[in-house]
């Protein structure tokens, strides 16, 4: 699967998207020797905020998704790149180098700053940066990047955890950059 970067570069054709199988009904795609069952049904594009590298500057990006519908179930399916996590504006690799520099001492706020691509903010927003908080939450929960046994610590041990996780999940090589496999591990995860 094709990351976000290269996604908006190349967008794969409908047939390369398309899934195997449809998630919700498990029904094969193409049954060897009968009709296509999941079918191209249109494009949709999508917004994500964030670095998409992990030294990279924080920028939003519009990327145009591909949508399939199931003839079996009547599903409609969103097709993207790895990276992205569903029902958040940020890429799973910009919450992992936010989690990163938040369980390192980062402020609410310098964590915005590096993260988000807008640099007016409200007057709740000047002081901490809420985003933060629910990602720390959800991930508290397991709701995010599917790390569990969170729930008794604070939120930077929360980000200190959820970073070690991600890093091992990315291939962290000793002496490696912890953030950069964390980044990796996070694209995987989403």
């Amino acid at each position: 699967m094709l990351g976000i970067k290269s996604w908006r570069d190349r967008m794969p054709t409908c047939a390369e998207a398309r899934p195997g199988r449809c998630p919700c009904c498990t029904q094969a795609a193409q049954p060897i020797g009968g009709p296509l069952v999941i079918v191209g049904h249109g494009l949709v594009e999508r917004q994500v905020l964030g670095p998409q590298t992990p030294g990279g500057a924080a920028e939003a990006v519009v990327i145009k998704l591909r949508r399939y519908r199931c003839r079996a179930c009547r599903a409609v399916l969103i097709v993207g790149p790895r990276g992205l996590v569903a029902r958040r504006l940020y890429g799973a690799g910009a919450i992992s180098l936010a989690f990163a520099a938040y369980g390192h001492g980062a402020t609410g706020r310098e964590v915005r700053e590096q993260m988000s691509p807008w640099r007016r903010v409200g007057g709740s927003a000047v002081e901490r940066w809420l985003t933060l908080v629910r990602w720390l939450d959800a991930a508290r929960r397991g709701e995010l990047f599917a790390v569990t046994g969170l729930g008794g610590l604070d939120r930077q041990s929360v980000a200190r955890q959820v970073v070690l996780v991600l890093a091992a999940r990315g291939g962290r090589l000793l002496g490696g950059d912890l953030t950069e496999s964390a980044f990796e591990g996070a694209v995987i995860a989403a």
